[in-house]
């Protein structure tokens, strides 16, 4: 972790704007699927312009895996099933939270908190995985 990183601070709406731009904000952004933190932003372009936050472990094959878990729990299903089906995202979630990578630089600020905008990698770093050929289609 770098501590010399130039950090902007997104309530300011100082940053670099042009498609492909990355930089480092002050704040931090928490994935939803594995509590992975980054401060790292891809400024996007058409379509979804704008700023992108991913996260560090969105190739990772178990993140899949918990995503899938997670998404599946939010469609209405009985009871008995929602709470198996949490059991088992509590289960793969304490499982690896030893893997979970964090991509902070600088002095950020981790009580500036927001949620990663993306969880699906937007490149295939695990070959072994084949998530990314199943989400590279929806």
């Amino acid at each position: 972790m770098s501590e010399n990183a130039i950090l902007y601070d997104m309530r300011k709406k100082d940053y670099p704007n042009k498609r492909g731009d990355t930089f480092r904000t002050l704040q931090v952004f928490k994935c939803w699927v594995c509590g992975g933190l980054t401060n790292r932003v891809v400024m996007g372009g058409h379509p979804g312009y704008g700023v992108a936050t991913i996260c560090p472990n969105s190739s990772e094959c178990w993140h899949h895996e918990i995503e899938d878990k997670i998404r599946w729990f939010k469609y209405p299903h009985p009871k008995s099933y929602k709470e198996e089906l949490k059991e088992e995202i509590d289960t793969m979630r304490k499982e690896h939270e030893n893997h979970v990578k964090h991509d902070l630089e600088g002095a950020c600020d981790k009580t500036l908190q927001g949620d990663v905008s993306h969880v699906c990698s937007s490149k295939p770093d695990n070959p072994s995985c084949r998530h990314f050929l199943r989400d590279s289609f929806r």
